[in-house]
């Protein structure tokens, strides 16, 4: 037969995350549990009769998890508030040009609208773009080592051997080392155009022109 302390058990077992099923299980556990103490009185031993405090102990502990639900489906309401308001913020850089970080690069009418900055200490700096393929299509070195800011990458669409390169996507990896040959960080944005506006798990998200999607922390400026 199936106790009391095994009952409330699996009551406080169960996964508090989907609150409206919570609740509704919680209450058909709660008249188990009722209906189990009612038994359990009525046919007790009169010479030995179950301690009342471990009942008065299992409902109060019974009493906490219900409450534990009931603040679990007020915070999910919250949750669900905060989404939409930070999904009506997304939605103002909807169709705006906003500066991301990003090492995609978009070649149209023979050059990228891409930028990269570098910390102090760099000597030398290259760059390798590559192909949709991951083939490098052009290394580019002698590039400025300026640090703190953000320096045109300037690739006029062309391979290492001056061919015109097909529009569309490409990637970029910045080389940048120090005097002792230490790489020195360097990081890569571009200015392009949102086109989705997307709420995830949490987190906006926002759809790029080129098809690139990128978390909104990333967006360094928008105009």
């Amino acid at each position: 037969m199936l106790t009391n302390t095994a009952l409330l058990d699996s009551v406080t077992s169960k996964n508090l995350a989907n609150s409206n099923t919570s609740l509704s299980q919680l209450g058909d556990d709660y008249n188990k549990f009722l209906t189990l103490l009612t038994a359990q009185i009525s046919n007790q031993d009169p010479l030995a009769p179950v301690d009342s405090t471990q009942f008065v102990a299992q409902l109060a502990q019974l009493s906490q998890v219900e409450q534990a639900v009931q603040t679990n489906s007020q915070l999910e309401i919250l949750s669900n508030q905060v989404a939409g308001l930070m999904n009506l913020g997304g939605t103002d850089l909807l169709g705006r040009e906003v500066s991301v970080a990003s090492n995609e690069l978009i070649l149209a009418n023979g050059s990228v609208n891409s930028t990269y900055s570098l910390a102090s200490g760099a000597v030398s700096v290259e760059a390798r773009i590559s192909d949709p393929l991951g083939r490098v299509v052009r290394t580019m070195t002698g590039l400025s080592n300026q640090p703190g800011q953000e320096i045109a990458l300037g690739w006029d669409g062309r391979d290492d051997f001056g061919n015109p390169m097909l529009e569309g996507k490409y990637t970029v990896a910045i080389a940048a080392v120090d005097a002792a040959g230490a790489p020195v960080q360097a990081s890569m944005s571009r200015l392009a155009r949102v086109e989705e506006v997307i709420f995830q798990e949490g987190e906006i998200i926002f759809g790029l022109d080129g098809g690139e999607q990128v978390s909104s922390v990333t967006v360094r400026s928008a105009s």
